[in-house]
């Protein structure tokens, strides 16, 4: 990767013809994009995870498996080892810090599985798993736990599973190096709103902040962090516009590499909502933009925070947007690349 370059990945999900890893180039010049190669040994790899030393590629995939993959010269990819996902429908999945374990979400299982990473970047079987029970208000959507986002604290000590079916966002303790986890005795788990539905999080860099997008109420909710891991809510703002009344998913977040701003995706509404965010993890909305975004369940942003990139799987395609690093603000610059129903992207470092 050159300097006025960036490689990222996008996983696939699609029902019908093939379902790869796709290598893209962004020019961080021009915002153009360009495929370099596409990997189809995976079966319907949805959601992916660089580990931090760029070397591995974790992915899950529609056969209920994790997978590692190696990262070669010029992202490269080679399967190394799977495992199972120890549950129905994997759909998140992450590396801790130290890159000495990756963890799962099960959505339609409901539970969640923890992988010891070796050296060599292979997955020894899951050394804790989880079955979560009960169940929220909305019967059509909370009839039983869902899991859907496992994220550890940028210190590596915590874990945070966000489970929709139950309104509840989990808490573990971590231990790296022998890959324990165990529930968090400062709190098990946080309570959100009921029927809101706790989707996806992001850590913040600072330790400080844990912020929450809840997918069935457009919500999004910080926290801070204190130093037994235990969350206490700082607030919550509505993503959406007020006016808006029709039906809506909130689908993912992502957090500016200068840990300044926040953003979230909404499916219904279909765009994507900034937050500046405070000195003391409160969120401040800078904007919100919606040209050519259609189902946007996954975006990311470049790590030099020029590009923010949405994956859009109703029309099989991204859309490019400029980002302003002072003020969080989004420019529409175009529509572009035909990917057969992009799910999740993956920026290399």
């Amino acid at each position: 990767m050159k300097n006025d370059t960036a490689l990222f990945y996008i996983g696939t999900m699609a029902k019908d013809g093939p379902s790869p890893i796709i290598l893209c180039e962004l020019d961080l010049k021009t915002g153009k994009i360009t495929t370099r190669n596409t990997f189809t040994e995976l079966k319907g790899p949805g959601y992916i995870k660089l580990s931090p030393d760029q070397k591995t590629l974790f992915a899950v995939t529609q056969d209920n498996m994790i997978n590692a993959l190696s990262v070669g010269v010029d992202g490269q990819l080679k399967v190394l080892n799977s495992q199972s996902s120890e549950g129905q429908n994997p759909c998140h999945v992450s590396v801790l810090p130290s890159g000495q374990m990756a963890f799962l979400a099960n959505y339609t299982g409901g539970s969640m599985a923890a992988y010891p990473v070796k050296k060599d970047g292979t997955l020894a079987a899951a050394s804790y798993t989880e079955q979560y029970t009960g169940s929220g208000p909305d019967k059509s959507r909370q009839e039983k736990p869902h899991a859907h986002c496992a994220i550890p604290s940028p210190n590596g000590k915590y874990l945070y599973v966000a489970d929709l079916g139950t309104d509840r966002i989990m808490n573990y303790v971590v231990d790296g190096g022998s890959g324990k986890l165990t529930p968090n005795p400062a709190q098990k788990y946080f309570e959100s709103k009921p029927g809101a539905g706790p989707r996806h999080i992001v850590a913040h860099p600072s330790g400080k902040y844990l912020i929450v997008l809840h997918e069935m109420e457009p919500i999004v909710t910080s926290f801070a962090i204190d130093d037994k891991g235990a969350l206490k809510e700082i607030k919550t703002v509505n993503s959406l516009p007020a006016d808006f009344k029709e039906a809506n998913k909130g689908a993912a977040i992502r957090l500016h590499p200068n840990g300044q701003f926040v953003y979230v995706s909404n499916r219904g509404y279909n765009g994507i909502t900034g937050y500046r965010i405070t000195d003391r993890g409160g969120l401040e909305e800078v904007g919100k933009v919606t040209q050519s975004i259609d189902t946007p369940r996954d975006f990311n942003i470049d790590p030099t925070g020029k590009y923010m990139l949405v994956a859009n799987m109703n029309t099989n395609d991204l859309a490019v947007y400029s980002l302003d690093d002072k003020t969080g603000k989004m420019t529409f610059r175009e529509k572009t690349l035909s990917v057969n129903t992009p799910t999740c992207i993956e920026f290399m470092k």
